[in-house]
């Protein structure tokens, strides 16, 4: 029987006068072999079941659906999609609750928040720090802690909370908290847009008084951003705002609303200060029990001002938000002079949950954070200005549970002082914090060091894609880099449904791109920052490799019509700085293969390979979407960039300074006559060789590295370097204890210890590129050259006698792919292959190609017929 799944429904900030613009995406699974959707249907209901919009049965095989439905603002919905097969059998359907966000052209509810007048306790706060200046050279204030209480006649038949903040905002209705958000609304370029979230509030409130509170932060509206804390905090705004609309629907159709024109109360609470690059500090001695909840005596707290009227930058969000994902157990406290150190075993994003018991009054307690241990203290040197450091000061509560909610840190040991006694090993446990996106890839092989590098990946993934993709969760930068975020798109899109996330991110990179078409090397670009927005190769061509990296996953033009005008002002910006194709100056920071190893790749190669590159992908993205006229200026640039590549660093031998970067550049983007391919090949493999086997590449070539190889007959290659334990290789991390991919091949070597503290991250995704190359190669789920979707499958694992087994599986747009692989003791190989509906396959067996359809099937690679693509292994 054919069953959908997995139904999404996206699009609910796109409002038009005809309703909103929504798409529906469902997934597909059978027991039955061939068999596909032959028509669906979609309905949506009301809160009362009514039945508010269906689209009847369609007959497509279609799991994507757009449509625009004329759907009430601030409402909550029942999606369902019914499928029948192609016989018309129906199958299994599938729902998803909608909650519709307001009607921004109608709003009118202002910011509010702290009276900015001198002597309304919004002057900065010194906190006790490590640092050798003070927070009032910091700008560090109190969190906003506001209150408003109101009354209602009765139970509500529904009620909807609208709200946003300028800084990073917690809402509660009666004392629970609205939502179970971290870190909302996440970072945009506020600027343009702040993202406004919806929640059902229904069940939070009740007849006679209630009391709608929230806390604000400081967050990246106000609080510190980048590496460059020497510049003031507060680079959108002086101090943490909040807007906020509650509507109450009575059963009778009618409604009224609590908004932020009047009536809010604020004084400061017990945070004394909360960043995300320094910390929170609490002192319990300044806690007002109940402020949250109805009955709490507020005539001590000051009036709430009103402080903007303009809520143009407003929008409804769109993509998931972060969450709390995993509560992950101590696994060890040791004593280590003054404090005790906690290991959790894995390098992760988040925050410590504590509970302290019977300590002494006054006490104050603090709690350093750090990837890794120097000796057997936590090192936290790499943090540069980042403190990491949470307080909190007990005043005389002897017991109580601590997790702050402002702020995260990137560390898998916690350094505690101040705490009298042990800490006991169930009082302690980290909290990973992330965007809460749908898992979609799984990796396995009977390697205990590729799975732990694949488990590395994953980590980094999910501790660097909080709010935006950023470079490190650690020190004091954590920024949106946009070389980061396209190398490793590709391997985020297998890992999880990460296209929403990225798309969001795309929004905030168009909309901080130069008149001149100049992308920030950052986004978002925070104000007052000029280093970053110059356009660098690479950097900048994210415009065009990030949304054809969504188009080949999801199969959806549309990310291609949103980004194709970027495209076309990056590809002006750089065609005016590359006269005749080769792009040799203008090519602001230029970091080239940033941070390879042993061998340089001239920055003017690797900025034209990119620049013909680019401009190849943007003419297949303008011939998709018809625009034939673009497509050919873009095909021009590109045949003009290779002939110049061609050039200037090409000669009868070869590459003129053959690195692996260039080599592997000139290979997977066709920048080789035919004729000499067979050359830089040989180049490439003697590098490599020349070196023990051992990789160069930096973050630009290193995810090229395995595929290039395998597509040109050296397999073997592949997985020695993917294998290799000595440095620099990601076996070398592995082998000292990494849990996350570093930032660097030395970032810790046994002849030197720690590279440099001004920039040694322990968490960057970056070099963890080759995830992609796991699911594909290794375990053999890979597309057709034009397929976009995933519908079009090309199973084919580069079989190897250095692994005994390998498989994987990815939730594709249409369902479940699973391809996998196992050696007998005969030598024999047994594979096996899921296909999802509607798709088909080319599976390689052996030497034979076997076309198949939806469902499982099962083959047997015979031992003369699995040998690896040359015999050296």
């Amino acid at each position: 029987m054919l069953a959908a799944h997995s139904l999404t429904v996206d699009g609910l900030e796109r409002r038009t006068d005809s309703g909103i613009d929504l798409v529906f995406r469902w997934r597909l699974r059978t027991d039955q072999n061939g068999l596909d959707q032959g028509s669906f249907r979609l309905t949506i209901t009301g809160n009362d079941g009514d039945t508010v919009w269906t689209s009847g049965w369609v007959i497509d095989a279609a799991v994507t659906h757009r449509v625009t439905v004329p759907l009430a603002a601030g409402r909550p919905h029942w999606v369902r999609i019914d499928v029948c097969d192609g016989s018309g059998r129906e199958g299994a359907g599938a729902s998803a609750f909608l909650l519709t966000g307001p009607d921004l052209e109608k709003w009118q509810s202002p910011w509010i928040g702290r009276d900015p007048e001198p002597g309304a306790a919004s002057s900065p706060t010194a906190v006790p720090t490590d640092l050798a200046r003070s927070w009032q050279t910091m700008y560090s204030q109190p969190p906003l802690q506001l209150r408003r209480s109101f009354t209602l006649r009765g139970t509500p038949a529904f009620a909807v909370l609208h709200i946003s903040g300028r800084g990073v905002y917690r809402a509660f209705i009666n004392g629970t908290q609205a939502g179970d958000e971290q870190l909302s609304p996440g970072w945009t370029d506020y600027e343009s847009r702040i993202e406004l979230a919806s929640h059902d509030v229904t069940a939070l409130l009740s007849e006679g008084e209630n009391v709608l509170a929230a806390e604000v932060s400081d967050g990246w509206w106000s609080g510190y951003v980048g590496f460059d804390t020497r510049r003031h905090a507060r680079l959108y705004g002086d101090a943490p705002q909040l807007v906020c609309l509650l509507e109450v629907v009575w059963n009778d159709g009618s409604s009224e609303v609590i908004d932020t024109t009047e009536g809010w109360k604020e004084k400061p609470g017990s945070i004394v200060m909360a960043d995300l690059l320094m910390g929170e500090y609490h002192d319990l001695g300044l806690e007002t029990p109940g402020w949250d909840r109805p009955g709490f005596d507020d005539a001590g707290w000051r009036d709430a001002v009103v402080l903007d009227h303009d809520v143009s930058t407003l929008v409804v969000a769109s993509g998931p938000p972060a969450r709390a994902l995993l509560d992950l157990p101590a696994l060890s406290v040791r004593h280590v002079g003054n404090a005790q150190v906690v290991d959790f075993g894995q390098n992760l994003v988040g925050h410590v949950r504590l509970r302290l018991r019977s300590q002494p009054a006054g006490a104050v307690i603090r709690i350093r954070h750090g990837e890794t241990l120097d000796g057997e203290a936590v090192y936290t040197a790499n943090l540069r200005t980042a403190e990491a450091l949470d307080i909190i000061a007990l005043g005389d509560a002897g017991s109580v549970e601590f997790e702050p909610r402002h702020t995260v840190h990137g560390f898998r040991y916690a350094s505690l002082e101040g705490v009298a006694g042990s800490v006991a090993l169930e009082d302690i446990e980290a909290v990973v914090v992330g965007t809460d996106l749908l898992s979609t890839g799984q990796f396995s092989s009977s390697s205990e060091m590729v799975n732990q590098l694949y488990s590395n990946i994953r980590w980094g993934q999910t501790g660097n894609f909080v709010a935006i993709p950023t470079d490190c969760p650690q020190r004091d930068e954590r920024l949106g880099w946009t070389a980061d975020t396209q190398i490793f798109a590709p391997t985020a899109l297998f890992n999880s449904d990460a296209a929403g996330f990225l798309r969001r991110w795309l929004v905030d990179l168009r909309t901080s791109q130069s008149r001149d078409g100049s992308v920030p090397d950052v986004i978002p670009l925070p104000p007052h920052t000029t280093e970053f927005s110059w356009g660098a190769p690479a950097w900048g061509d994210a415009v065009t490799l990030v949304p054809w990296a969504i188009y080949r996953a999801t199969g959806d033009e549309s990310v291609l019509a949103e980004a194709l005008e970027s495209m076309r002002r990056w590809s002006d910006y750089t065609a005016a700085r590359a006269p005749r194709g080769l792009w040799e100056t203008g090519r602001g920071n230029d970091y080239g293969d940033w941070l390879s190893v042993e061998a340089i790749t001239d920055p003017a190669l690797v900025a034209t390979a990119y620049y013909a590159h680019s401009s190849e992908i943007a003419a297949r993205a303008a011939a998709i979407l018809d625009d034939a006229d673009q497509a050919s200026v873009f095909r021009a640039r590109a045949e003009e960039a290779t002939a110049a590549f061609q050039r200037s660093f090409l000669n009868k031998d070869g590459l003129t300074h053959p690195t692996q970067t260039g080599c592997l550049m000139a290979l997977a983007w066709d920048l080789v006559p035919a004729g000499l391919v067979p050359l830089v090949r040989d180049q490439l493999i003697a590098d490599i060789e020349s070196r023990s086997r051992r990789l160069t590449t930096g973050f630009l070539g290193v995810a090229l590295l395995c595929p290039v190889l395998a597509t040109h007959g050296r397999s073997d290659l592949a997985y020695a370097l993917l294998l290799q334990e000595e440095y620099p290789s990601w076996g070398y991390s592995i082998r000292h204890g990494a849990t996350t991919i570093w930032e660097r091949w030395d970032g810790w070597t046994e002849e030197h210890g720690f590279q440099s503290i001004s920039m040694n991250s322990f968490n960057h995704y970056s070099l963890g590129s080759v995830g992609e190359w796991l699911y594909r190669g290794v375990a053999g789920i890979d597309q057709a050259p034009d397929d976009a979707g995933f519908a079009d499958l090309v199973i084919r694992p580069y079989l190897t006698h250095r692994l005994d087994a390998a498989s994987a599986e990815f939730l594709a747009p249409r369902g479940l792919i699973r391809s996998g692989w196992s050696r007998q003791e005969s030598g024999d190989v047994e594979m096996s292959v899921e296909i999802p509906p509607g798709c088909t396959a080319r599976v390689h067996v052996g030497r034979e190609i076997v076309q198949v359809g939806s469902g499982r099937h099962s083959f047997t690679v015979h031992a003369v017929d699995a040998m690896p693509q040359t015999a050296d292994e």
